[in-house]
């Protein structure tokens, strides 16, 4: 089948999105020469109220709906989204054509003053807009005031920089993928704080039926990142979370095998509770599942209907 002659591509307008999808379609455009990108903007829900906290928003999907819907109704070809953004199920009609190769999926600690989470003062002020991150800090540091952190990247640095928090958390993918990389104090440990479900990774969604479209999509596939994030979010799905619960999984292969690290929290992090396994990665959906199920008979369903 011929590759299509012209793709259309939806990307929130945020300058990580922007970014990610440049880098994206230039991946796209050296392996498909002969195809013609063309890149447009999508405001999302969650980029409308992005002055309130993500909870109050009070929806699954809140920066990619609106990009689904555009590949619904035709008008884009492909969406690029952070994975850890999207839901554990897709709308009907939809599917994740690819993959790309994962960037560093850890949190990143990054502050001006102190050179470590656990150098930071008593009663500091740590700024998060993720619940699953808040619930693991005050699980380590029950004495830091974690308050709420809105806004596009470079705005979370320079409400840093002004001193309205000691510290703030971040994903270091973000960071390096804005070349920002040099902002990271401390990477902070999977036993610390244990990563979203797909962080680091991108999804680039598109119709189920265009044949032509996945096609072209394999060029830019990573199998390891694939696997990984497939364990990850089954998971996910069997949880019925979303980006706003503190709900938290990260796989890793070696050879044919995943290995899956899960916790689910109470938002105050007094609870938390932890599961892993390993599988084959020709059934890392299995996997995820047995490692919810592990999961769910530890309390998490209870843990997250609190939140």
């Amino acid at each position: 089948m011929a590759p299509p002659s012209r793709i259309i591509v939806g990307t929130r307008g945020s300058l990580l999105a922007t970014t990610q999808t440049g880098q994206t379609v230039r991946l796209l455009e050296t392996a498909n020469p002969n195809t013609n990108f063309e890149t447009r903007i999508i405001e999302t829900t969650g980029d409308m109220q992005r002055d309130r906290p993500f909870a109050s928003v009070g929806t699954k999907g809140m920066f990619v709906k609106e990009i689904e819907q555009a590949l619904l109704d035709t008008s884009i070809d492909i969406g690029v989204h952070s994975l850890k953004d999207m839901p554990g199920e897709l709308p009907e009609g939809l599917t994740l054509g690819c993959v790309p190769q994962r960037v560093n999926p850890l949190d990143a600690f990054v502050s001006v003053k102190y050179p470590t989470l656990l150098q930071l003062p008593l009663g500091a002020k740590l700024g998060t807009s993720s619940a699953r991150r808040r619930a693991q800090m005050l699980a380590v540091r029950p004495d830091l005031e974690v308050m709420e952190l809105r806004g596009n990247l470079d705005t979370r640095l320079r409400k840093l920089d002004e001193g309205q928090y000691d510290a703030i958390l971040l994903a270091c993918a973000g960071l390096v993928r804005l070349g920002l990389g040099n902002r990271i104090t401390e990477e902070l440990s999977p036993d610390i704080c244990l990563p979203a479900v797909g962080q680091g990774a991108l999804a680039i969604e598109a119709r189920a039926t265009d044949t032509a479209t996945l096609d072209l999509l394999l060029s830019i596939h990573c199998t390891d990142t694939a696997d990984c994030t497939r364990a990850e979010r089954a998971l996910l799905a069997a949880m019925g979370g979303g980006c706003s619960v503190p709900l938290a999984a990260f796989a890793s292969v070696s050879g044919n095998t995943v290995h899956l690290k899960a916790l689910a929290a109470s938002a105050d992090g007094l609870q938390l509770v932890k599961a892993e396994g390993s599988g084959d990665r020709a059934n890392a959906e299995q996997l995820g599942l047995s490692v919810a199920a592990q999961l769910k008979q530890l309390g998490a369903s209870a843990l997250l209907s609190q939140n």
